[in-house]
């Protein structure tokens, strides 16, 4: 099996303070125009890059490493991103992707509950449910589906090895 699913990853406080932040009118989200590739011109979300690169780039940074990133196993962290997706009329899937072009690992945590999910190769369905942690090979081609449900759906996204 090529992907694992953790549910009640963090605890209850750990959840509700990773909302709390993200949701936060202080917390800078920047605009992307398009989710997956360009083309995909008519939807469009918010993310916040907390590290990209292997560099932090983030001051809040600190908030995901002592929740997430020190319950992980991990040689390496090369991009740690959370993602906001705004609700829509319909479930959208965005283009198949793989977050990286070298082996590596994912961990998409699913910070509140809606009816967006993950599709991994297209076959298997990963329902965002809050506080559940999705680990999966970073080579296996991925999409997200919007929500109809509620205003936003918020992930955090690791990709490391």
């Amino acid at each position: 099996m090529d992907y694992k699913i953790k549910d009640n990853f963090l605890s209850e406080e750990e959840n509700k303070y990773l909302y709390k932040i993200l949701t936060n009118n202080y917390f800078p989200w920047f605009y992307v125009d398009c989710i997956g590739k360009p083309h995909d011109n008519e939807r469009f979300y918010f993310t916040h890059m907390f590290m990209l690169k292997e560099q932090i780039n983030s001051e809040f940074y600190k908030d995901i490493e002592k929740t997430i990133i020190s319950k992980l196993n991990y040689k390496k962290i090369y991009r740690v991103k959370a993602n906001c997706f705004v609700k829509e009329p319909k479930n959208f899937k965005s283009e198949k992707h793989v977050d990286e072009d070298f082996k590596h690992k994912v961990l998409i945590y699913y910070v509140n509950t809606n009816n967006g999910y993950t599709l991994l190769n297209d076959k298997i369905k990963i329902d965002s449910i809050r506080n559940r942690a999705l680990f999966f090979n970073g080579l296996i081609n991925h999409r997200a589906v919007s929500q109809t449900d509620t205003k936003i759906r918020l992930n955090i996204n690791i990709t490391y090895e």
